[in-house]
């Protein structure tokens, strides 16, 4: 999940589900889905808790994370299959 520290400074982040497999011969496949932002965190003052970052994945798709929706979104910092090559 994104917080709002996340979110004010933040350039990437992963979709939840991001996987690794082994294969038999040892050949390693990730599978992550980056966004990446595409301007400036917006806020509101009558509304503290809410927040929103533009995002765009690829040369076409483009939306927004908010506050609602940030439970499907983590930073790479907090990546699990990142975690384990560090």
């Amino acid at each position: 999940m994104i917080t709002l520290e996340q979110a004010l400074t933040s350039d990437h982040f992963h979709l939840n589900g991001c996987t690794r497999k082994v294969g038999p011969r040892g050949g390693i496949k990730e599978w992550v889905v980056v966004w990446y932002r595409n301007g400036k965190t917006k806020t509101w003052k009558t509304r503290p808790d809410d927040w929103e970052i533009p995002v765009r994945h690829g040369f076409w798709d483009y939306g927004y994370i908010h506050s609602l929706n940030a439970v499907h979104y983590h930073t790479p910092e907090d990546c699990g299959i990142l975690q384990h090559e560090r």
